[in-house]
């Protein structure tokens, strides 16, 4: 006797009872703001940067998947969509880079502002009011300098 009124395939029953998950990203909307790796509990998600290279990633590694949707909560982006999937071919995989970014080197000191992406999508969501310059600065840079330009 089945507890279920409908038909499920059986890969459908495998999707409903897998304790993993495959996060998928849509790269046009991601701006690489980390959020989603910050509050990933297992380290599913993750971010690499190699400052020689300038090159920042989001990586994501399946086996470690609980599928708990914390990425997605806290995306601002809302770019990141989470499906329950058993990839057995994934398990033993390398981390997928799921994002993939230039960092942009804050002018005052040079150390890694954020990448290009979160930067030029804030500048279109930032009034023009002196701040723009302020986003390409690292933390530390923003905190000496001066909240509004000279001369105001």
């Amino acid at each position: 006797m089945s507890l279920f009124k409908g038909e499920f395939s059986r890969r459908e029953l495998i999707k409903l009872a897998s304790p993993l998950g495959r996060v998928l990203l849509d790269r046009a909307g991601c701006t690489g703001c980390g959020l989603c790796a910050a509050d990933c509990p297992t380290g599913a998600l993750t971010v690499s940067l190699q400052e020689e290279s300038g090159v920042y990633r989001l990586l994501f590694r399946h086996h470690l998947c609980i599928a708990c949707n914390r990425c997605l909560e806290v995306c601002p982006e809302h770019c990141l969509r989470l499906e329950r999937t058993l990839s057995l071919d994934r398990l033993n995989q390398p981390a997928e880079v799921l994002f993939e970014d230039v960092i942009v080197p804050c002018p005052g000191c040079g150390r890694p502002a954020g990448p290009r992406a979160m930067i030029d999508r804030l500048k279109t969501r930032v009034p023009a009011a002196g701040l723009p310059s302020r986003l390409e600065l690292c933390h530390e840079c923003k905190t000496k300098a001066p909240l509004m330009p000279p001369g105001t």
